[in-house]
């Protein structure tokens, strides 16, 4: 999850029913108890996906399936932007929401 993050200073992150949070070093620590409160394994299929890239910024709209160990499949729509930066792309917004299956 590092390698993937922006570290400039307008990163932000919104977890499914919670706030934003903002600053890389605030948004790994979200990272570390997202992944605490979860049964591995974990599983993931991603659906809809649609790209855009304008330039510099790219964004992806896509619904994450997520089902850990024991559990029944959650669904979310999320939205990751992105930055190119030294070539390189990492994501700079990321915004999931809870939906009905």
């Amino acid at each position: 999850m590092q390698a993937l993050w922006s570290r400039g200073e307008n990163t932000c992150i919104v977890h499914p029913g919670v706030s934003g949070i903002s600053g890389y070093d605030l948004i790994m620590g979200s990272w570390e108890f997202v992944w605490a409160e979860y049964d591995f394994p974990l599983e993931i299929e991603i659906r809809d996906v649609q790209v855009h890239v304008r330039g510099d910024l790219g964004y992806v709209t896509c619904v994450e399936m997520v089902k850990t160990k024991g559990s029944s499949w959650g669904k979310q729509f999320a939205t990751n932007v992105f930055e190119k930066v030294d070539g390189q792309w990492f994501i700079c917004i990321h915004h999931a929401s809870y939906i009905d299956l």
